[in-house]
């Protein structure tokens, strides 16, 4: 009897963790030519404790955006423009000689967004991306936040 409840167990986590009925599959670690075929926006963000970060989405801004180009990652729809050479270790997002415009930022809401951005992105360890099922970008940092952006199309030529 133990053993049959528990065989039932193991096929039912089974069939949970492959997604019967569902095209569901694990998230997995994005490569360069993936970060940098599109921007990506931010559609959600979320602290350790599961609360929403509002101070990334500011009301009548465009939304918070990563660019990836070869070697590079811009952070664009911030009061300040912030760029740094990037690369992958494995799943970590490393950043280095970083460069951000010191324009002065009014209002307060903004100055808040560019802050809570930078601590988005930088830190030690480097944050971790995975894409998920749905082709949206995750981001997690070493604080537990973790922001999920979509994939925008590029701008005109």
């Amino acid at each position: 009897m133990k053993r049959t409840y528990m065989l039932t167990l193991a096929w039912l986590a089974i069939g949970i963790g492959i997604g019967i009925g569902s095209s569901a599959r694990a998230a997995s670690t994005p490569t360069t030519d993936q970060l940098e075929a599109h921007p990506w926006q931010l559609t959600r963000a979320t602290d350790a404790q599961g609360k929403r970060i509002d101070a990334l989405f500011v009301r009548g801004r465009a939304p918070y955006t990563l660019r990836f180009q070869p070697g590079y990652m811009s952070e664009l729809n911030l009061c300040n423009y912030a760029s740094s050479q990037y690369h992958l270790q494995g799943d970590r997002l490393i950043l280095e000689n970083g460069v951000v415009t010191t324009a002065g930022c009014i209002p307060a809401e903004v100055v808040e967004q560019q802050r809570r951005a930078s601590v988005l992105v930088n830190g030690r360890p480097a944050p971790t991306l995975a894409l998920d099922d749905n082709g949206s970008l995750i981001l997690r940092n070493t604080h537990g936040d973790t922001a999920i952006f979509k994939p925008a199309p590029l701008p005109a030529k």
